[in-house]
Order: structure tokens, then C-alpha cells, then sequence
């Protein structure tokens, strides 16, 4: 009998490579990449181990859509939902941090989806 699994996701994933930043309420800013990008998410890597479930203004680093060759940010607010520590052959720390976007405005949801797109 073969097992039937379930997509709990909401939004399509995309693979993209996108810089970003956040920082918690409280605490250490992170710098980190993305490896895949949706409308309700992120998948990333991270020197800060984050715990499940803290809140994080995460600022992405998006192509500029008037600028060619440039960057501009998107501001949205993030919530850690899963974290996992990688192994390291160095000292240096690194983590896989699942982000969901609890509260996406319209504006940001239109600009998120023009990149995916794009």
C-alpha cells in the first residue's frame, strides 16, 4: 500500500537566492540567505540559531524593479517555525530556519509576487 502524504503548504515555493537580514525584538541582527521563497515564507540558513516561534523584522533584499542591477528592501515581520543546527567542520555555528509570514500587507504580497514571478 503505497502512503499518501499531504502539502500543508499554502503557497508555491520558488527556488531563489535572496540576502536578508533580520533581527529579533530582542538581540542579535543575523545576516542570512534564502534558498527558497514563497508568499508565506522562507527557507534559510542563519549564523544565529533563533528559537522556534520568535518574532523577527526580517528585511529581504529584493531586485530593484526600477533600477536594474540593484537591490531594494521589503520590510515583513517573520516567525521562526522551525530551526535546525547544521553540522560544522569549522567553530562557526550555522542553522536551517523555516520563517512563515504571519501578517502579509497587500502591498508586500504584490511585491513578493511580482519577484517570484519575474
Amino acid at each position: 500500500m503505497s502512503k499518501v502524504t499531504t502539502e500543508r503548504r499554502a503557497h508555491a515555493r520558488f527556488a531563489r537566492r535572496v540576502e536578508l537580514e533580520s533581527k529579533p525584538a530582542e538581540g542579535k541582527v543575523a545576516r542570512m540567505v534564502a534558498d527558497n521563497l514563497s508568499l508565506g515564507g522562507l527557507y534559510c540558513t542563519s549564523p544565529v540559531g533563533y528559537e522556534e516561534m520568535t518574532r523577527l523584522a526580517v528585511r529581504l533584499m529584493l531586485p530593484s524593479e526600477s533600477a536594474p542591477g540593484k537591490t531594494e528592501p521589503l520590510d515583513i515581520e517573520a516567525v521562526v517555525v522551525r530551526r535546525r543546527e547544521l553540522a560544522s567542520a569549522t567553530q562557526d555555528r550555522r542553522y536551517e530556519l523555516a520563517l512563515f509570514f504571519p501578517a502579509v500587507t497587500e502591498q508586500q504580497r504584490r511585491r513578493l509576487e511580482r519577484y517570484l514571478l519575474s
